[in-house]
């Protein structure tokens, strides 16, 4: 008999985060279509944080990644953040 293990999961403030069937493929998709998906400190620690959570997760054997919206994956760096440094 296959075990099967439930859990909740976390949410983030950048991204969507599905694993169908507590896997083994996750989805993380980038989700800030009003600017391209642009990478921001925010978008970046979530990513570390979900792929920290991720590879913890021995169910989880592959790892889909794709932007929101239907423009772009990603923009690249959030220039907007840039300037303010």
């Amino acid at each position: 008999m296959d075990e099967v293990t439930e859990y909740v999961l976390p949410t983030y403030e950048t991204l969507l985060l599905t694993i169908d069937g507590g896997g083994p493929v996750a989805t993380v998709t980038l989700n800030r279509p009003d600017v391209l998906n642009a990478l921001n400190a925010q978008l970046l620690h979530d990513l570390e944080t979900v792929f920290t959570l991720l590879t913890a997760n021995a169910a989880v054997r592959a790892i889909v990644i794709t932007g929101a919206g239907p423009k772009a994956f990603a923009a690249g760096a959030d220039i907007a953040e840039l300037s303010d440094l």
